[in-house]
């Protein structure tokens, strides 16, 4: 009954965004779920305060709080992930739609088959030529880039398969920005502190990750030490690999000095421990960017959508900033991770320079993404031709 409820819901959302969204200029933004706000939001946000604009917001998330408590100046729509998805996006008559979501046209979201400009916004920092599939941005008219990597990397792309040059924006990286404003009232990083340093293990999912691999060697390995420890999962690993997080609970739920933090979308536990443990998560590089603060990569396998990304002469963005943020160790010596701790939280201040210093030249406009994501969108949408009966 659930489900046929929430199919009933997702045509009447459908309807209903395809009746109101078709108008000269307009903007529509997409997102997959609630989680996908912190990309989106700061470009709405300053779409809405800078510019005036209304935004049809399309969702396929039944509990998106964006559908019960919209911000100003923002209609939202369930529209699901079936049937009713598929006809409001092909039908679609809107300026400019932004998306989180990429492979457009590779399954079933496709293009409309109006004239719509099709920007993507990056929801990580990582390269586009490892982690993504191969043709995963090929059908976007424009995208916000989070730093010199991506163009670089999508214009060599482009080049190596005859295709047109798609227009790319100097961006950002909203989630850094929102760190880096939270972290302005932290207390000094070398200042002394009560008790063992707090580390931090938050790594990446799948088979090759470090909960599914070294996770409780390494783990007893940080308590024996007399480390304080919080393990962030992934929520995949949550999802897909719920045994391993039984078996933590099991083990450590009681332990004074061990505590797992399941909200993914809190900052407490980047704020207040001293070094993170990670693999290959793109939380690690929001650690280092944002909070300046060093991170020990565990080097597991890569994930690898993309068996052609060696063809481009780029090295993925996520294998070349780890030794500039931190060092890098073999999952074969982790006997030797406390000393590698105590090496990295040596001097604070130095390795927080390097981080901010490595950050500004790598990542586009720290601190106001949103603003200048907003203007790119007013642009576009402002030159849009305007709808033909």
């Amino acid at each position: 009954m659930g489900n046929f409820r929430n199919l009933w819901l997702a045509w009447k959302g459908a309807r209903q965004f395809t009746g109101r969204a078709n108008k000269d200029q307009s903007i529509v933004v997409y997102s997959e779920g609630s989680g996908y706000w912190k990309f989106l939001g700061p470009v709405v946000s300053s779409l809405i305060a800078d510019y005036g604009r209304e935004i049809d917001y399309v969702t396929s998330d039944i509990n998106d709080p964006v559908l019960s408590n919209p911000p100003p100046n923002v209609r939202g729509y369930y529209v699901g992930s079936g049937s009713a998805f598929v006809y409001a996006l092909q039908t679609l008559r809107a300026a400019v739609l932004l998306m989180t979501t990429p492979d457009l046209n590779n399954f079933h979201l496709k293009r409309s088959r109006y004239p719509v400009h099709y920007t993507y916004l990056h929801h990580s920092m990582v390269s586009t030529h490892m982690i993504y599939r191969k043709s995963a941005f090929d059908a976007f008219d424009s995208i916000l880039c989070v730093g010199p990597h991506h163009v670089l990397e999508t214009r060599e792309w482009e080049k190596q398969h005859g295709l047109p040059e798609k227009e790319l924006f100097e961006h950002g990286y909203g989630p850094l920005d929102l760190i880096l404003e939270k972290s302005k009232n932290r207390p000094d990083l070398a200042q002394e502190k009560d008790g063992p340093p707090h580390i931090l293990l938050a790594p990446s999912w799948g088979p090759d990750g470090i909960l599914e691999t070294i996770g409780e060697e390494l783990i007893n390995i940080l308590m024996d030490a007399g480390y304080r420890v919080t393990i962030r999962p992934h929520p995949r690993t949550c999802h897909l690999s719920p045994e391993i997080m039984a078996t933590l609970e099991a083990r450590y739920s009681d332990h004074p000095h061990l505590k797992i933090d399941l909200e993914a979308e809190s900052f407490s536990s980047l704020m207040e421990t001293d070094l993170m443990i990670s693999d290959w998560s793109g939380v690690a590089m929001e650690y280092a960017f944002g909070l300046e603060k060093p991170v020990l990569f565990i080097d597991v396998p890569a994930k690898t959508n993309n068996p052609d990304h060696e063809t481009i002469a780029a090295i993925p963005f996520e294998k070349s900033y780890r030794d500039q943020v931190g060092t890098i160790h073999s999952a074969d010596e982790l006997l030797t991770i406390p000393s590698a701790i105590e090496y990295l939280l040596e001097d604070p201040r130095e390795q927080a320079a390097a981080a901010a210093k490595f950050r500004n030249e790598a990542i586009f406009n720290p601190g106001t993404s949103g603003k200048n994501g907003a203007k790119i969108i007013v642009e576009l949408a402002d030159r849009a031709e305007p709808f033909t009966p």
